[in-house]
């Protein structure tokens, strides 16, 4: 289950437009941003390119990226493997693939993929095949492919001892309240990606979108207000004038600035690796 927080939607903006998520959705789910609950099947794909980290769903993705430093071995894996991972790695993107890899060699478990959402299989092929371009020309290790055996799940078995029986006995009926009760309200969590990248840290790639601002720029400030990542900010250093910074880890190439700025000084752009697609 997921769905869409408006006030963090583009549709919220004048200059807004962006149908992204009804897009790439396999299951026609989304329509007029709005997320049909019968239709959903929790892959997860529209969270992968929300330009603002609109959509929510039961997974924590933000959780159980930072789950991985744990683990002896960096590899992402959904819950079919292991109950600490999302139920599906459909939210993965090249950029967060990419961020993963700057701090330890990443492996990732598709071996299931294929068969239980084809739509994710072919996604994740796409944005590991980016990443895995980037990772040659830079000369680091590549993403590997891996299949891990699932974890044993071991049923925890307690003995009650006979006087607590009865205070055991009305103490599983409140519980039983209480889960029936909380089950009315699922907790759903929003991920954004772009502010996930940005919050580790490091040197933006090829993988990123590409925005420039030309010298027509009147440092208006719009865009600064504008961005729904604050990946741009006005700085004005001692003894020099004011200035359009921007934050190529945090840009998400929503193209809002762009379309919105008075001056028309700002262009965004593909990653530079989508621009190559392109001509080839």
């Amino acid at each position: 289950m997921r769905t869409i927080e408006l006030n963090r939607c583009l549709l919220r903006y004048a200059q807004g437009n962006c149908d992204a998520c009804e897009a790439i959705c396999p299951q026609g789910a989304v329509h007029q941003h709005v997320i049909d609950p019968g239709k959903c099947n929790d892959c997860g794909l529209c969270q992968a390119v929300c330009p603002t980290g609109a959509i929510a769903g039961r997974d924590d993705c933000a959780r159980a990226l930072d789950h991985l430093s744990q683990l002896t071995r960096q590899v992402l894996m959904c819950s079919r493997v292991d109950d600490d991972s999302p139920s599906c790695l459909g939210f993965l993107n090249r950029r967060i693939l990419w961020s993963l890899t700057r701090e330890r060699e990443l492996a990732i478990d598709l071996s299931r993929c294929k068969a239980c959402r084809p739509a994710v299989f072919r996604w994740l092929e796409q944005e590991i095949d980016a990443c895995q371009q980037v990772l040659q020309e830079e000369g680091r290790p590549p993403i590997r492919l891996v299949r891990v055996k699932p974890r044993a799940k071991t049923p925890a078995v307690q003995s009650v001892e006979r006087r607590h029986f009865f205070r055991s006995l009305f103490q599983s009926a409140t519980d039983g309240l209480q889960s029936l009760a909380e089950a009315q309200q699922t907790r759903l969590y929003a991920f954004d990606p772009s502010l996930w990248i940005a919050a580790r840290g490091g040197t933006p790639g090829t993988l990123f979108p590409q925005l420039t601002v030309s010298s027509s720029c009147n440092t208006c400030g719009l865009c600064t207000v504008l961005c729904p990542e604050r990946a741009l900010s006005m700085r004005q250093p001692e003894g020099m004038p004011k200035k359009l910074y921007v934050s190529a880890l945090a840009c998400s190439g929503c193209g809002l600035c762009a379309a919105s700025c008075p001056a028309k000084a700002i262009v965004c752009k593909k990653s530079a690796v989508d621009e190559q697609s392109n001509l080839d």
